[in-house]
């Protein structure tokens, strides 16, 4: 997403198994309006200061090394899981009340950092700064 007032800057999963590193054509991922909905748009996965979202009860694969992703929006959604193939780093994880199971690839990270990093045009259906 470009960034620009009103565009969310994020990004939904629309299918199973999407990864960080996907390209626009793989058709994993859409923009996400602020207002937490897919605006039909194909991008490529969740780069860095980007926060995503669940868009179904999907499995992920974080596999960009040194990733920094804002937020995590599961509060919609019964993810399957979160593969952590590369070292990544988030903010703050979004929950509604779902778990988030994570998977770690041996020697590799997940580092929370416990930024209360979620904003209103990240597009969860969430209170901003949570």
């Amino acid at each position: 997403s470009s960034g620009a007032l009103g565009v969310a800057v994020g990004v939904i999963s629309i299918n199973n198994n999407a990864a960080f590193s996907d390209l626009a054509v793989a058709n994993n991922w859409n923009d996400i309006t602020a207002e937490g909905v897919v605006n039909g748009t194909p991008v490529g996965g969740p780069q860095d200061g980007m926060a995503f979202t669940y868009g179904g009860d999907h499995t992920i694969t974080a596999d960009e090394a040194g990733r920094i992703i804002t937020a995590i929006n599961v509060a919609g959604t019964t993810p399957v899981g979160l593969n952590i193939t590369q070292n990544t780093v988030v903010g703050s994880i979004v929950t509604g009340g779902n778990l988030l199971p994570v998977t770690i690839t041996a020697g590799k990270s997940l580092t929370l950092n416990g930024t209360n990093a979620v904003a209103a045009n990240h597009g969860f259906d969430a209170p901003a700064d949570n």
